[in-house]
């Protein structure tokens, strides 16, 4: 994706799938300093617009707060009410984080039936919903991690590090 397609007078629209936002969150992902970066440029842009899913912020706290309790399990640490209570905390305080880096697209009915035509494509109910969505919005990229989204969706989706790219190009043409 190159910047040089987009005007200054339209936003660049990029969805971000949930993975992404696992990464943010998860300092042990291999790709936690790329999204970091990715995310704290793109939020600082006026001609970018983050979006999240619906669905990918019930995913997200879910996730987190799970994961929160297995490293206490893997710690041999009892799952107390105080414990699981401060899971949920922490898992709503990073839906809470992803509302003011982005704006909620909502996955509807429309949605539903839109990832239903993309079967063919990729055969995968939940990114099929994320790339209807993406397409509602009249998203310009779906920045995910997903290899196998990545490969059967590569004219829509991009990695952070290729977000990184279009922030750098980016950058050059405000310079320039």
């Amino acid at each position: 994706m190159s910047s040089s397609v987009f005007s200054k007078d339209h936003p660049i629209k990029l969805l971000v799938d949930t993975n992404v936002w696992l990464d943010y969150f998860l300092s042990r992902s291999t790709r936690h300093t790329s999204v970091n970066t990715f995310i704290a440029g793109a939020i600082h842009r006026e001609d970018i617009v983050l979006y999240t899913a619906s669905l990918s912020l019930k995913d997200l706290a879910y996730q987190l707060a799970n994961l929160m309790k297995k490293d206490a399990r893997d710690a041999e640490e009892p799952i107390t009410p105080e414990v699981a209570a401060a899971a949920r905390e922490v898992s709503w305080a990073c839906v809470r984080d992803v509302l003011g880096k982005a704006l909620v697209a909502s996955v509807g009915n429309a949605e539903v039936l839109g990832a239903f035509t993309l079967r063919h494509l990729h055969d995968d109910l939940e990114d099929d919903l994320m790339l209807a969505t993406a397409e509602s919005i009249d998203a310009d990229a779906l920045v995910t991690h997903d290899a196998a989204l990545l490969k059967h969706a590569e004219d829509l989706c991009i990695t952070t590090e290729e977000g990184l790219e279009l922030l750098a190009e980016l950058a050059e043409r405000d310079e320039a």
